[in-house]
């Protein structure tokens, strides 16, 4: 009876081997065969644009980024988005209290101004200024979304179509992808 279960078994094993030489039913591959492949193929790309030698090193475009990120506190998305909504706010009330400003000095020149209105005008001011200053005061506490921001607008503003950016990208590249694939676990 053994010997039917062990025959029954390496039909089974010998089965799954021809389907995966096929395309019919592929298993997916692992994670260090997407890595094994990535890398062999930026290696042709690092030969075809001649990448590989010492003046190339130190080039890298996003290494210092993916330096800084092991070491950031938890900063998440909606921080992130609420420190940019934040700072909105504080540049809109600020314009707002510029022009109400204007406002003040133009009606002050004219000399005609009431009392009722001096008032009201320092009293739109005053509130903008409250505002502002409660604002400024909780956008303080996002001082680490403000530095990824900030990153982020740098690697916003790598240039492309530079070579010399692109041949750095080619020496990163699989450091940065191993890192994000890492992060959301991506096969």
């Amino acid at each position: 009876m053994d010997s039917w279960l062990n025959m029954a078994l390496l039909c089974g094993l010998l089965l799954i081997a021809s389907l995966q030489t096929t395309n019919a039913l592929r298993f997916r591959r692992s994670k260090s065969n997407t890595i094994q492949t990535l890398n062999t193929k930026i290696q042709h790309l690092q030969a075809h644009y001649k990448t590989k030698g010492k003046e190339w090193y130190g080039k890298t475009i996003f290494l210092s980024h993916l330096d800084q990120l092991n070491s950031k506190a938890s900063c998440t998305c909606q921080g992130l988005l609420l420190e940019r909504m934040l700072k909105i706010y504080e540049e809109i009330f600020q314009e707002m209290l510029n022009k109400s400003k204007e406002k003040e000095v133009t009606v002050n020149t004219n000399d005609v101004m009431t009392e009722a209105k001096r008032s009201g005008e320092t009293e739109v001011t005053a509130n903008l200024n409250y505002i502002i200053t409660v604002v400024n005061n909780l956008k303080k506490k996002y001082s680490e979304e403000h530095k990824v921001w900030r990153e982020l607008q740098d690697i916003h503003s790598v240039k492309v179509e530079n070579e010399t950016i692109q041949g750095g990208a080619l020496l990163d590249f699989l450091m940065v992808f191993d890192q994000a694939s890492r992060e959301k676990q991506v096969q």
